[in-house]
């Protein structure tokens, strides 16, 4: 099995309830450069055009504490108001294991945020870290049919759906299994998620979650953990814009359906040709392309 886990960051500052902050260029090079000199961070190469700075981590201390689990790669990204971490994983038991995995890759992030970004970055007044984890688990035995009880199923202890991301060129694609919870949003498939449905869903998160923290942090002026008043929202958001209804779900069998009937009809009409037919067709056209061309 494969799995990503991504904990999103949003800061809060201080005295944001009465100026919003923002950062001008100067800033977030200093910004930066105090990040880049604490221990455990090391600020990578990226893309031009990013606004992201990419930082590899050391994860030699973390990797002890799930030696059943192997880190592949671990990264940290840091714009403005937004802090992601990045660890990619691999093993046979993170889906037994994953409250652990959760757990240390919490506190660490903790750590790192406190005291590689915060505290070096007081005199630009960082005050707090909301965070939130996003887990992609890639699991090949995701789809194979199981006698599972319906009603006492894993779908049925917290707000769990499935959505289908069409493809390109086919009305059904992939499916993810989402599941919402106050620790993490989870989304198991087959296959390796999309990046445009992995864009989705941290934008939701951001948007539906964390900004929604960080406001009420505003109004009362003091700490506000997450809610499942916010785990609401997320789940409503995603429902209304990335397919997760049962209308949804029910249109794109029937257009499977549609698909695979109209596919079935064609090969039966090109049975029922014979050959003498395909033939006479065929000299058809070599005609029209002789008259015209």
């Amino acid at each position: 099995m494969k799995a990503e886990v991504y904990i999103l960051g949003l800061f809060t500052f201080k005295d944001e309830d009465k100026k919003n902050k923002v950062f001008n260029d100067r800033e977030l090079n200093k910004i930066n450069e105090n990040i880049n000199s604490t221990d455990g961070l090391k600020l990578k190469n990226i893309q031009p055009n990013s606004r992201w700075k990419m930082y590899q981590l050391d994860i030699s201390e973390i990797q002890t504490k799930i030696p059943l689990t192997k880190i592949t790669s671990a990264s940290m990204g840091y714009y403005h108001h937004r802090l992601i971490f990045r660890f990619q994983l691999t093993g046979e038991r993170i889906d037994i294991d994953l409250r652990k995995i959760r757990k240390v890759f919490n506190d660490y992030s903790k750590n790192i945020i406190t005291n590689s970004i915060i505290n070096p970055n007081k005199v630009y007044d960082f005050k707090h870290c909301d965070t939130y984890q996003l887990i992609f688990l890639k699991n090949r035995q995701f789809l194979r049919f199981s006698k599972e009880d319906a009603v006492f199923s894993n779908d049925t202890t917290t707000m769990t759906f499935d959505i289908s991301e069409p493809s390109a060129i086919m009305p059904f694609g992939k499916k993810y299994n989402i599941r919402i919870s106050i620790p993490s949003t989870i989304i198991t498939s087959k296959e390796k998620v999309s990046d445009d449905f992995s864009k989705a869903m941290i934008n939701a998160i951001y948007q539906s979650c964390l900004y929604e923290i960080k406001d009420k942090r505003k109004m009362k002026n003091e700490t506000t953990e997450l809610s499942e008043d916010q785990l609401v929202k997320l789940w409503q958001h995603i429902i209304d814009t990335m397919g997760g209804r049962t209308l949804d779900k029910n249109i794109a069998k029937i257009s499977q359906t549609n698909l695979v009937v109209a596919v079935a009809a064609l090969l039966l009409g090109l049975i029922a040709i014979d050959a003498k037919k395909i033939f006479s067709f065929a000299d058809f056209i070599k005609h029209i392309l002789i008259t015209f061309f």
